[in-house]
């Protein structure tokens, strides 16, 4: 039974716990709100003041932030934008968010007073400064700035030359620009290269960075579709796979081995078959995203409650096939089994009864 497979106490009294402790989620850390500013029209910076239970992050990590709303608990990734100096000193962090107009998630960001509390999440994921001995690129686009802007805002010992560049649309749109600005004149080892979209054509901006790609480190992200792009023009030229760092929110993939690059990357989707009284619905079903999100993408409508792991309301049958867990990387069985459709992955293809 899933009920039974429950890691802490904590996780079956949820409702008596929430009762003395409103916000108390279990696996989570409490957060403040110590501040807000809008760094552009669009972006909104926070800082938190963090738990003393929390432990910290290396520069270009994010964390999920949850929030309750209508009732359920929602939960986004954003990076941490500040700098490891901060957090060491005053034990705070910032998140620069990307407010988008009508969504659900980021306007309710604009809505938290000084002083509420949150929850975070331990931090996540691989994309860090590995190795920073080396020469590296850096090549951020939009919001992809704020893990790149931590990275290098947190460097104390430069050992080696490093590039950054910094696509955005509009110098008022480019977060943390005054903060790089400053390292770059600080910094004789780091070269900060500007490409305002309203001006000049990415393919400017790529013919520019190709020739420093060679034997480097490279650390991109941007948007889906310019880092697709990038990474496209960047193994054309003969830069390793191997050698491009990525970040990428959910459940961290390993890292591919330069000798073991063969081909392309698996699909993203995977064929699923929701059975709901009785009657098949096939999809296809992303590998990004949780089977509860593909479910209602299809217009399917099963039972949820907090949409990250903690309530239960979601569990079903699988029947077959095998799941990822988004928040440990966990891989389930192939065989009959009950899961957590928020927190479920499609791995291979499936059959799940709602």
């Amino acid at each position: 039974m899933m009920l039974g497979n429950q890691p802490a106490l904590s996780r079956y009294l949820l409702p008596i716990i929430q009762q003395f402790s409103p916000g108390f989620l279990p696996g989570h850390f409490r957060a403040r709100v110590s501040g807000k500013y809008w760094a552009t029209a669009d972006m909104l910076q926070l800082t938190f003041r963090v738990s003393k239970r929390w432990q910290g992050f290396m520069p270009g990590q994010h964390i999920l932030l949850t929030l309750r709303h209508n009732g359920r608990y929602i939960s986004r990734p954003f990076s941490i934008c500040s700098t490891l100096a901060d957090w060491q000193s005053t034990r705070s962090i910032a998140l620069c968010c990307k407010v988008t107009s009508g969504a659900e998630f980021t306007p309710l960001l604009n809505q938290l007073q000084n002083e509420t509390v949150v929850n975070i999440s331990a931090a996540q994921g691989d994309f860090h400064w590995q190795q920073p001995a080396l020469p590296a690129l850096f090549i951020a686009a939009g919001s992809g700035i704020t893990p790149i802007a931590s990275m290098l805002l947190s460097q104390r010992h430069w050992l080696a030359p490093v590039s950054l560049y910094y696509r955005y649309r509009g110098s008022e749109n480019a977060a943390l620009l005054v903060q790089l600005k400053q390292l770059a004149s600080r910094q004789p080892l780091f070269t900060l290269t500007l490409s305002d979209s309203r001006v000049e054509p990415a393919a400017d901006m790529t013919n520019a960075l190709l020739p420093q790609a060679k034997d480097k480190q490279i650390y991109l992200c941007g948007p889906a579709g310019f880092m697709q792009q990038i990474q496209q023009r960047l193994t054309e030229a003969g830069v390793a796979l191997c050698t491009i760092h990525k970040e990428q929110f959910g459940p961290a993939l390993p890292a591919i081995p330069c000798e073991t690059i063969t081909g392309d990357a698996d699909e993203s989707a995977r064929q699923t078959t929701f059975i709901r009284a009785g009657s098949p619905h096939q999809v296809a079903a992303s590998t990004q995203h949780s089977l509860l999100h593909a479910a209602e993408q299809h217009g399917l409508t099963p039972s949820f409650g907090c949409r990250m792991g903690v309530c239960f309301q979601c569990v079903c049958d699988k029947v077959s096939g095998q799941v990822r867990d988004i928040r440990t990387g966990a891989l389930s069985g192939n065989g009959a089994e009950q899961i957590q459709l928020c927190i479920s992955q499609p791995v291979t293809e499936l059959v799940i009864k709602l």
